[in-house]
């Protein structure tokens, strides 16, 4: 009996003297992984968004964001900046979002399948939620941030321009149109084809794409006042080789 309380007693001090193992910490400096970061980024840019585009910049707060996103507002001010920073970040964002690949010129193309694919980029552009998005925030805030606007919006529309100044290009290495001032026909080709169908479209007064018989006349009338008769003959048969 003595000898057994003994042992007990032995256990219990064995016990008490083994250190208990440390439980391993998965971040041991409480910092985010740079993937939790990379998604945390993702999910303030997403929240951020959407509240500017719903409520506008001035009923927007920090506070919100954070509350949105699942963060501390000390979090924004360390990864994103102010209020501002995060705003022009949500336009840079949503203008390269709103990016689409443009066409470019195929062998069998004819100048009307040329121009009607640019056409088409032009409206899905224009159509496209994050881009109605995007230049309804632009238009909403140019009073408070004039110059960043204007900024982006040259941006925006240069871009776009070039695009079509390359397919133009392409199309005169082909022999298919004169081999003249392609940044002025690009200037003519979206003035005309899509003459108010985005302003309609941003100050929502008009939300309805234009019919397909609407861009083919379009279409008809800047190929031969651009170019002239004797492209606008051979548009729909004269191939890409």
């Amino acid at each position: 009996m003595v000898a057994t309380k003994m042992e007990s007693r032995i256990v219990t001090i064995n016990r008490a003297a083994t250190p208990k193992p440390k439980r391993k910490r998965l971040n041991q400096a409480g910092r985010p992984t740079a993937s939790e970061l990379e998604k945390r980024k993702l999910r303030v840019m997403e929240v951020a968004t959407q509240l500017f585009v719903e409520r506008g910049y001035a009923a927007t707060s920090l506070v919100d964001i954070a509350r949105g996103a699942g963060v501390a507002t000390r979090t924004l001010y360390q990864h994103f900046g102010d209020k501002e920073a995060i705003f022009r970040d949500v336009i840079f964002a949503r203008d390269a979002e709103a990016a689409l690949q443009p066409p470019k010129v195929q062998s069998g193309d004819t100048l009307y399948d040329a121009l009607m694919a640019m056409a088409t980029y032009a409206y899905t552009i224009t159509y496209r939620e994050q881009s109605i998005g995007l230049m309804r925030l632009m238009i909403a805030e140019s009073n408070r941030f004039p110059d960043f606007m204007q900024s982006v919006a040259r941006t925006i529309f240069a871009n776009f321009r070039s695009n079509i100044e390359r397919v133009l290009e392409g199309l005169a290495k082909a022999g298919l149109i004169p081999d003249e001032n392609h940044a002025r026909s690009a200037e003519l080709f979206s003035d005309l084809v899509l003459g108010s169908h985005p302003i309609m479209t941003y100050t929502n007064w008009d939300s309805s794409p234009p019919e397909r018989a609407d861009i083919e006349e379009r279409l008809e009338l800047f190929i031969m006042g651009r170019f002239g008769t004797k492209c606008a003959k051979t548009a729909r048969t004269r191939q890409v080789k």
